[in-house]
């Protein structure tokens, strides 16, 4: 039975001169002591299990980014790290919370090596991580794996290391997903008297949460405004009631079948005409439409299709979940405030903090520092 063709393909991007590029703000690299303005996330938390992490984590992507040729951090990212590692002593520890499949860990581990330092690095995360496994094929991560103690069991709150072990604590999108002021009352813990703290958390105003709103309006509007999975899968099932070939060749003139059919289309192309709101179209809507296009693949049964369906509302509804856990992570600006004030009450100092831009145009997050007091300096605090 003839459908319309579902697959996407992006759009490219046409300026004319009399549409100039919108300006993007950018700031300095620098220390910097302001406040974020942010707007509040008015996201009710719903936390992805430990499970539904791990899961996430087995497609093995080196960061929370599945990027093409699966790559580590680079650019101000990574410059932002290598600059804490190069304060550490040959053979100093880190212990890099929240760590996923180990991007940070992995930043260390390089940077050990290329410079001789010697570092002992170990990765810590709530879900049951297996990067020696799932980055196998992760050409930026397997030559450093070995190098890197992981752990997965181990939330940011209680890491089950000694205390006074740690020379750096380091996380990247992760810390503020857990309880902030137990995160720093551990991570003031494990840290050696001037010992360093270095995060990067999500900003309110990054492309990473305007890429993850997006990205979960697209996917709501396609499965659930216009359920398009669900539409599919009565196209299936009526598709699948014709046995013989006489019967499938009839399916056209079947009026009930041709109505869903056109209600499927029609559905379609309500969701292609609004594609072009979106700065990314490919990120939700692109993902979906291709995924029908393989529904409606030729000479598949309909219990093939059925479970093509059901593969790609499982890789959804992961999606949304993850989206909307990022979402009620992400600190607004009192929030932010909150978290500089857990740090400081566990009895760490911050030294400063920033927005970080990548590329020079892309806001990514809020970078901060701080330390553990030397025993002088905690006594001139008393």
């Amino acid at each position: 039975m003839p459908t319309r063709s579902y697959s996407w393909r992006r759009p490219k991007r046409r300026r004319s001169a009399a549409t100039p590029p919108t300006p993007r703000k950018a700031w300095p690299l620098s220390w910097r002591n302001d406040r974020p303005a942010s707007p509040a996330n008015n996201v009710p938390r719903r936390l992805l299990t430990d499970d539904e992490w791990e899961q996430f984590w087995r497609h093995g992507s080196v960061t929370t980014f599945e990027r093409s040729g699966n790559p580590n951090y680079d650019g101000e990212i990574r410059e932002f790290w290598e600059r804490q590692f190069a304060t550490l002593r040959e053979g100093a520890r880190i212990v890099d919370l929240a760590t996923g499949n180990g991007a940070v860990a992995l930043l260390a581990a390089e940077y050990s090596a290329t410079h001789d330092r010697q570092f002992r690095v170990d990765a810590l995360d709530r879900a049951g991580i297996r990067p020696e496994k799932d980055l196998k094929e992760a050409k930026a991560a397997r030559e450093w794996l070995k190098s890197v103690r992981f752990r997965g069991g181990a939330p940011n709150e209680s890491t089950g290391l000694e205390s006074g072990c740690a020379d750096l604590v380091t996380s990247q999108y992760g810390f503020e997903y857990g309880d902030p002021s137990a995160s720093a009352r551990e991570a003031m813990r494990i840290l050696k008297p001037g010992g360093r703290i270095a995060l990067i958390t999500h900003h309110a105003n990054s492309v990473v949460v305007r890429e993850a709103r997006e990205g979960l309006e697209q996917h709501r509007l396609c499965l659930r405004r216009e359920q398009l999975l669900t539409r599919a899968r009565r196209v299936v099932d009526a598709m699948a009631s014709a046995e013989s070939d006489f019967e499938k060749r009839m399916l056209k003139h079947d009026t009930r079948t041709e109505n869903l059919r056109r209600k499927l289309n029609a559905a379609v192309a309500r969701v292609q005409q609004q594609a072009g709101q979106f700065s990314d179209p490919g990120n939700g809507i692109g993902f979906v439409l291709n995924g029908l296009q393989s529904v409606f693949a030729p000479g598949l049964q309909a219990a093939e299709r059925r479970a093509t369906i059901r593969r790609l509302r499982k890789a959804s509804d992961a999606y949304c979940l993850r989206m909307e856990d990022l979402l009620a992570a992400t600190p607004d600006a009192g929030e932010f405030d909150r978290l500089l004030d857990h740090l400081r009450s566990a009895g760490l100092l911050v030294d400063g903090w920033f927005p970080l831009v990548y590329r020079g145009e892309a806001l990514m997050g809020w970078a901060l520092a701080g330390r553990k007091p030397r025993a002088e300096e905690a006594a001139a605090m008393e």
